[in-house]
């Protein structure tokens, strides 16, 4: 062989190796061309001039469920839906082949036989010379956004009713104090005749009640970003006030500038005034508590001091009135047989006991009264000292009878403002216990301290005394108990009582100080005279 011979050989040969290459590079570009079309989302059907499907792909297959067996060489009849005009076909294949492509949405069959609506786009598919060969179809699934669509629209419609039927007032407005939007509930809420005439009011002027409460909301919002349950006083067109719950949120651009305000608005205003008669009406049962609480030791009191009583009538009474039955029988039955100066001894013992009985029942009229507030109070002005000289020239003959010294250190020219009666029975009563409880040449001291806002008054003896648990129920009584003074003298058991009563009524305090064997003293404070 030649050498041209061998050249040809080796040309013809490379010539098969490149037609081997390009074919293999044409088989792997058509599986990618393959692999892309199965990959995309977009549903595929090519069909011939006779609307035979030549071709499906993966998205095809898995929507219309037809297999690539079952759906080539079938008619694209397979698809068809009979929701659809039958017009509209032939619009298709003639836009199709005269424009070049058609877009719009009709309704598909899937191998169900559901329908569902698609999105069509149809192009010509043309040889090397121009002359169509096939037709293809890409469809995309509307389900999905109508769903999505409906969905939306659904919640817009819903939050429209929400909006127009809600009781609460649901608005929008600038940050310049300008009304956007507002519902109907608004509108009746600030007493508007329309809501276009409510947009047109300058919110901070025209809605709160204080202009600088808009402020200082404004302020708050735009810090937070956010505000809960603000509370607000507003005004109707008419002028009436109102309070309101407002939940307001910032609404900002992109940007982050802002864009409005968006908040409801709760009326409480019938709440509140609700809530202030609860209060009030707790705040009354609270006394009304109180008061079943003070009655009830009220009653307590009165049962014990009525058990008092009783106990005063059945004893401290009966003794005095044996006295007197005693002795007035003896003179009956033999006052024939006794001396003059007998009789006059039995005769002062008679006295003794019917003044006895005679300040007993004083000291229960008195106490009876206090207790059923049949004492009239009639404060008066007037000078201590002229009370306590009475008393001192009633009682100085008992003093003298037992040898006791009166001794007084008063203010002559000190004043109270007080009631004289009751006062000076207070006088009488601590001065004749201070004589009782006294001894022989023991004394008694009443003094009149002239204080900055008060009076004080002190009955000091020198006498008997009393033990501390003595003291602390002297003026308790249901505690309190008679006893005798150092001449065997009888009491009532009453008389420091009424002076505590009677004290108390005229705005003083009564207080006692005492040491077994040294002696007591009596002290209580009267308001001073009005000048």
């Amino acid at each position: 062989m030649t050498d041209k011979d061998n050249k040809n050989i080796n040309s013809s040969h490379d010539e098969r190796l490149s037609d081997i290459h390009f074919q293999k590079r044409d088989i792997s570009l058509l599986k990618l061309l393959k692999h892309t079309i199965n990959s995309i989302r977009e549903m595929l059907v090519v069909t011939d001039a006779n609307n035979k499907i030549l071709y499906i792909n993966s998205a095809f297959s898995k929507v219309y469920g037809y297999s690539v067996e079952e759906a080539v060489g079938q008619q694209i009849d397979l698809i068809r839906s009979e929701k659809n005009d039958p017009n509209i076909y032939k619009e298709i294949y003639s836009e199709t082949r005269v424009k070049g492509r058609w877009t719009g949405v009709l309704y598909d069959k899937k191998k169900s036989g559901e329908s569902f609506l698609v999105s069509l786009n149809t192009s010509i598919v043309k040889d090397d010379t121009g002359d169509p060969v096939a037709l293809v179809g890409g469809t995309i699934d509307l389900t999905e956004q109508i769903n999505s669509e409906t969905i939306l629209r659904e919640t817009e419609e819903k939050y429209k009713s929400l909006f127009l039927e809600l009781k609460e007032t649901i608005y929008e407005s600038t940050p310049d104090g300008k009304l956007l939007d507002i519902n109907p509930s608004g509108v009746e809420l600030f007493g508007y005749s329309s809501k276009e005439e409510l947009l047109k009011a300058d919110i901070a002027r025209e809605l709160y009640l204080n202009e600088k409460d808009r402020e200082a909301f404004k302020n708050k919002l735009e810090k937070d970003g956010f505000v809960k349950n603000y509370e607000i006083d507003i005004k109707t067109k008419s002028g009436d006030i109102s309070t309101v719950l407002e939940t307001s949120m910032v609404v900002r651009d992109k940007d982050g500038k802002i864009q409005c305000y968006r908040g409801i608005l709760r009326d409480i205003t019938e709440a509140k005034h609700n809530q202030a008669l609860l209060t009030e009406y707790l705040e009354k049962l609270a006394n009304m508590n109180e008061q079943l609480k003070n009655s009830e030791a009220n009653l307590k009191r009165l049962n014990n001091e009525k058990d008092k009583f009783f106990s005063i009538i059945a004893h401290d009474l009966k003794s005095p009135f044996n006295s007197l039955l005693g002795l007035s029988e003896f003179l009956i039955e033999d006052i024939n047989e006794l001396s003059q100066d007998e009789i006059k001894s039995f005769a002062q013992a008679i006295n003794v006991s019917a003044q006895n009985v005679f300040k007993l029942l004083d000291n229960l009229l008195q106490w009876s009264q206090i207790q059923t507030g049949r004492m009239k109070l009639e404060p008066e002005r007037f000078k201590m000292s002229e009370v306590i000289l009475s008393a001192n020239t009633l009682l100085s003959a008992n003093a003298e009878n037992k040898g006791v010294i009166l001794k007084l250190d008063l203010e002559k020219d000190t004043e109270v403002y007080a009631d004289k009666n009751m006062i000076s029975s207070v006088v009488r009563n601590l001065l004749s216990n201070a004589i009782k409880f006294s001894n022989q040449n023991d004394s008694v001291t009443i003094t009149i301290n002239n204080r900055e806002k008060e009076v004080l008054v002190s009955v000091m003896d020198t006498g008997i005394g009393m033990k501390p648990e003595i003291c602390e129920n002297l003026f308790k009584i249901n505690r309190n108990r008679s006893m005798p003074g150092t001449n065997n003298e009888l009491g009532t058991g009453l008389g420091l009582i009424l002076c505590k009563e009677l004290v108390e009524k005229n705005e003083g305090q009564i207080w006692v100080e005492s040491k077994f064997g040294e002696g007591s003293e009596f002290c209580f404070t009267l308001p001073k005279g009005i000048q």
